[in-house]
């Protein structure tokens, strides 16, 4: 249960919320930690160590599909390559520079916004 107050932007602003928990024993909640990061790990890259999701989700959307509408599966700037199993990860590859990644990312950005009209807004910090 929570409360919403609207504001000037129309968006709801919750102001307190309440939260009721269920007991669990503490083997299935391990199992069910387990479940979820396996889930998680099906969804990664094989090569997760050297990759990154770059954009958050759009509200109600998903970057990933939107990336894949824009025809950019597989996409490839020098080592950067936007991954086969989840496109909102770019995998970097054997020589990929920094540039790679950043041209890369530019490129999933202007092509999605080109292609949906959705402007994605980056979930890693590049400074």
């Amino acid at each position: 249960r929570f409360s919403a107050h609207h504001s000037n932007l129309d968006d709801p602003v919750i102001l307190r919320a309440e939260f009721e928990l269920d007991l669990a024993k503490s083997e299935d909640i391990v199992k069910r930690m387990r479940r979820a990061w396996i889930m998680r790990k099906a969804q990664q890259p094989y090569s997760y160590e050297s990759a990154a999701r770059i954009f958050e989700d759009p509200r109600g959307q998903q970057a990933s599909i939107l990336i894949e509408k824009a025809g950019l599966a597989k996409s490839k700037v020098g080592g950067a390559t936007v991954s086969e199993r989840n496109a909102n990860c770019i995998v970097a590859g054997a020589g990929a520079t920094a540039r790679d990644v950043l041209r890369l990312i530019d490129l999933m950005q202007s092509k999605v916004l080109e292609t949906s009209g959705i402007q994605l807004e980056r979930e890693i910090v590049i400074w």
